[in-house]
């Protein structure tokens, strides 16, 4: 159980390192990856709105709320930073600038993904097992690792999923 969930931590990691170099890397000025709307990072409203399908999920017990809500505030709050990161993003022209900006949103990243980690540890470990599992499991989508294009873990790539993420077995 713990490798899987370093797994699910450094995909996590990865996930968000990606998605914000590939919002830099868009062509056209002002658009990017990630964000519904197309316009750079996911919104802090955002993130909260695809966690809650998780959230509700889970049946968190009173006692694991405050757990939850920590691992919350680390993605809202990082989320929040990214986007103001993204908007202070220097001219495209300047190549000097763009290359210390993506070492900058590198760095911050990778301290993101760290705390964010610390609790996501903390909160699974208040989790029961089948808690653990549901959480293992669940894959809101659409976006990578997502139940909505079928080719995170559990599915075969190419392959939607059947029904909700949490209750189907994937098919191997």
């Amino acid at each position: 159980m713990q490798a899987k969930m370093k797994f699910v931590a450094v995909a996590l990691a990865g996930t968000l390192a990606v998605a914000s170099a590939m919002a830099q890397m868009t062509p056209a000025a002002g658009s990017g990856y990630g964000r519904m709307d197309g316009r750079g990072p996911p919104s802090a409203e955002q993130i909260t709105q695809r966690l809650t399908p998780l959230k509700d999920a889970l049946k968190l017990q009173p006692d694991q709320i405050s757990a939850w809500d920590a691992y919350e505030a680390k993605l809202v709050a990082a989320a929040q930073a990214r986007s103001k990161m993204h908007e202070a993003m220097p001219a495209r022209g300047d190549r000097d600038a763009m290359a210390d900006f993506h070492v900058t949103m590198m760095k911050f990243n990778a301290q993101a993904a760290e705390e964010t980690n610390l609790a996501l540890k903390a909160l699974v470990a208040r989790l029961s097992a089948e808690q653990k599992a549901t959480f293992d499991v669940f894959r809101p989508g659409p976006g990578p690792m997502a139940g909505g294009r079928g080719d995170g873990p559990g599915h075969r790539h190419g392959h939607r999923p059947r029904g909700n993420c949490v209750d189907v077995p994937a098919k191997t």
